[in-house]
């Protein structure tokens, strides 16, 4: 194509060439031109790889989107016919969430002693330690130790009710202050203080900042005298060269360090809000096991099997004797 566009300029250009010539020359042109444009078009019919050339045509966008319906139409009967054979089983899967909901069952609990004449195996720990307090949903033999379990709803709640197996409502009944099973009614004011706390972050949050503020005013006196002698320092001036461009600095740097400070500052306060929460989770798991009652007492049931079986020796040989 650059080579004719050249031939056909120096013809135009060139006055020497005849007149005559030059119209010969420009017909053979338009015939090559002619030739080329049919054999191009001839190429297009026969070839169906150079038809997509250049973009689809309009039969082959609608044989695409005909083709993506019937394909989507499939997928929606296929999906219709696995949820009826799911319904048709029970398992429904759009419903699967609120079935679990309703087939947690509201039940009571029983406590008991493990010790080493009745050991007591544990859902979270195998076996309990010998003198501590198990407790399972009534007439079932799922004991864990009342321990764990508090420790476990405090710490990661979605795990407790999985320990048996999604059954029983343990913390709508058993930790609900409503709930006519509820734990809570058996706690002394101190229990019942800490665990409103460990109910309310907030709360919580709130009187360790009390708490905090609280100390360091009392104890105001000494951290002025410290910071008396800290300003005064020779040590410190002596690095002002260091550390006094940060006090003429541009805002923006300011700002930066600012928030550079109150992250760590969040971060101290994190750590100890969360060392606080687990020392009261301790204190309220001992205390729980001290305010709960025991309502399984195998110990005293052996020991008045014991005592109606002397009983009864002793009236035999009573009878004997007579």
């Amino acid at each position: 194509m650059r080579l004719e566009a050249c031939l056909y300029l120096f013809l135009l250009s060139s006055a020497r060439i005849d007149a005559s010539f030059r119209r010969a020359v420009f017909s053979a042109f338009r015939v090559h031109r002619s030739q080329q444009s049919s054999l191009k078009d001839s190429l297009i019919e026969t070839s169906p790889l150079l038809t997509l050339r250049g973009g689809s045509t309009r039969a082959a966008k609608d044989d695409v989107h005909a083709y993506r319906l019937q394909q989507q139409l499939y997928l929606q009967s296929r999906s219709l016919q696995l949820r009826q054979a799911l319904i048709q089983r029970g398992l429904d899967a759009l419903q699967h969430q609120v079935s679990d909901e309703t087939t947690a069952q509201v039940s009571d609990w029983d406590c008991a002693l493990a010790t080493r004449e009745h050991p007591k195996s544990c859902l979270y720990s195998f076996d309990a330690e010998p003198g501590s307090k198990v407790v399972a949903p009534i007439d079932t033999n799922q004991w864990i130790t009342l321990s764990a379990l508090n420790r476990l709803r405090r710490t990661d709640p979605t795990k407790v009710e999985p320990l048996w197996h999604s059954k029983f409502a343990i913390l709508k009944t058993w930790f609900h202050s409503d709930s006519p099973y509820s734990l809570y009614t058996h706690l002394n004011p101190i229990g019942t203080l800490l665990t409103f706390l460990l109910d309310a972050p907030i709360f919580l949050a709130a009187v360790v900042v009390l708490t905090a503020t609280t100390g360091f005013l009392v104890t105001l006196p000494v951290w002025e005298k410290f910071l008396q002698i800290f300003l005064t320092h020779p040590l410190l001036w002596a690095q002002w060269p260091q550390w006094g461009r940060f006090v003429h600095a541009a805002l923006p740097l300011k700002l930066l360090l600012g928030q550079m400070a109150w992250k760590g500052f969040a971060t101290v306060f994190g750590n100890v809000y969360g060392r606080v929460r687990d020392a009261l989770i301790e204190w309220e798991c001992q205390i729980w096991e001290d305010c709960i009652p025991l309502t399984i007492l195998e110990d005293n049931e052996e020991s008045m099997d014991e005592s109606v079986d002397e009983s009864l020796d002793d009236e035999e040989e009573d009878d004997e004797d007579w």
